[in-house]
């Protein structure tokens, strides 16, 4: 019994440090996916450390649920594979511990991942989402830093377009700049061109101060009475100067939070009972819209002539009455009716899609319902794929398992992106859609189970190509 303790821990202890390798390896690529993707949204604004540490953080925190499943898949294939290539695995069955038993500590291991991983899901991601695409709006609304490059024009005053040919970091000194100034909305009317220019912004940070030296400056003026005449017809004022200064008002420069509070009617931004809570209130508002409209249309559209109060109620012998009128009265009779018909056809088209919208709405709230539980699942159920692939093939290292690993956990992401973007389109059922990825990711974990438990192999991909080739050879040869 003793020596089964120490090798719970054996298998424990080769567990984690692959598994934490491989989380704190994936994060980090996923995490420089981040940057490139929203480079161009964090260059040239002149934030803080703090700001782009704290958005760092809050953006890797979001990623915790792709690099989760990868990290167990990738580290149950490393152990199991290392103990069947190192023949452990042989000598522990030879002992008669079977492969369920030698499973057993990383089964429990892996299922208090996975109920931490749900807790993530329901508690922690829904606030680090807030935070983060929170910092992302303000960090998109903050003004560009006064960073201006050599040979590039710059874009971070508005209106206002700067292009200088180079500069002198010590001094601040720019040469050669050029200046279009489209303030007034009019096009290139205004430009301005200078030897050497110096900037520098007011105390109180509400404008910038450019000291231009030597240069010219261009203007089309334009007639208030034709402002649509010709270009060619305008007339042109040039102005030469030595020293000439132009203020240019900025935006305020201090990084202004938003209240997180207006971001909390997203989905992605609520816990498991805040989601349910959203659902039950838009079936609510939904269910009473719906009834209202309908009421509204058929009541005072359809039927205003009938009254509903009468007992018994009233019948109208229509056909009586349309056949006793004249051929004048059967004509707008039957025009009205035509009208009334379209009027309900398109009341009905427009009913339909405003509840295509609402479903779509109902979805992406049904989507992050079922994902505080699909990456639970996912957990768990990622081991029982990775643990028996590799005990059935045996090898070890950083070669197979992060192959096989990255490979199919690429193939799930793909189906689970699918069934996702399925369900916001609503072309699929939100439980169909969200649990496809983890119902084939199930079956084959109890493929590779049942597998590694009746001591099955799986035939070496260079013995399959060898195999394949040799069956493409004769069926040549049967046809020659």
């Amino acid at each position: 019994m003793l020596g089964i303790k120490k090798l719970d821990w054996l298998v424990v202890r080769s567990y984690l440090t692959p598994f934490i390798i491989t989380f704190f390896v994936t994060t980090f690529i996923l995490l420089m996916q981040f940057l490139w993707k929203y480079i161009d949204d964090l260059v040239g604004k002149g934030l803080e450390w703090s700001v782009v540490a704290e958005l760092m953080f809050y953006a890797s925190m979001g990623l915790f649920e792709m690099s989760l499943p990868l990290a167990i898949l990738c580290a149950s294939i490393f152990v199991y594979g290392n103990l069947g290539e190192n023949n452990e695995l042989i000598a522990i069955k030879s002992a008669g511990i079977s492969l369920v038993r030698i499973m057993k500590p990383l089964v429990i291991v892996n299922l208090l991942i996975a109920s931490l991983a749900f807790v993530y899901s329901n508690n922690v991601l829904p606030y680090s989402n807030l935070r983060l695409w929170s910092l992302m709006f303000d960090v998109r609304h903050q003004r560009p830093a006064l960073n201006i490059q050599e040979g590039v024009f710059f874009d971070g005053l508005d209106n206002i377009r700067i292009k200088i040919e180079s500069k002198n970091i010590n001094t601040n000194m720019m040469y050669n700049v050029l200046i279009y100034d489209h303030r007034k909305e009019d096009g290139n009317t205004n430009v301005i061109l200078a030897d050497s220019a110096m900037m520098q912004v007011t105390p109180n940070e509400q404008y910038l101060i450019f000291s231009l030296f030597n240069g010219r400056r261009y203007e089309e003026l334009l007639d208030a009475r034709n402002p649509r005449q010709t270009r060619i017809k305008r007339p042109f004022q040039e102005q030469k100067f030595t020293k000439q200064e132009v203020l240019f008002e900025l935006d305020p420069t201090e990084f202004d939070r938003t209240n997180m509070e207006l971001f909390r009617h997203n989905a992605k931004m609520q816990n498991l009972m805040q989601l349910q809570y959203t659902i039950d209130s838009l079936k609510a508002y939904k269910k009473k819209l719906n009834d209202r409209s309908f009421k509204h249309f058929f009541m005072y559209k359809i039927f205003k002539g009938i009254s509903v109060k009468e007992e018994p109620p009233l019948v109208v012998p229509v056909d009586s009455l349309f056949y006793a009128m004249n051929e004048i009265y059967k004509k707008q009779s039957v025009s009205r009716a035509l009208d009334f018909a379209r009027m309900a056809e398109s009341y009905l088209t427009t009913n339909i899609d405003n509840e295509h919208e609402q479903n779509l709405v109902f979805n992406r709230h049904r989507i992050e319902l079922h994902k505080k539980f699909t990456l639970a699942i996912a957990c768990f159920i990622m081991f029982f794929v990775g643990a028996p692939f590799g005990a059935i093939v045996r090898k070890g290292g950083l070669g197979i398992p992060v192959i096989f690993s990255f490979i199919f956990f690429l193939v799930y992401y793909i189906i689970s992106m699918i069934g996702e973007k399925g369900v916001k389109s609503g072309e699929m059922n939100a439980v169909w859609g969200m649990w496809f990825a983890t119902l084939i990711v199930f079956v084959i974990g109890m493929i590779f189970t049942y597998m590694a438990t009746h001591d099955k192999v799986i035939a070496r991909p260079k013995i399959l190509i060898q195999n394949l080739i040799g069956i493409l050879k004769l069926k040549k040869q049967k046809n020659i």
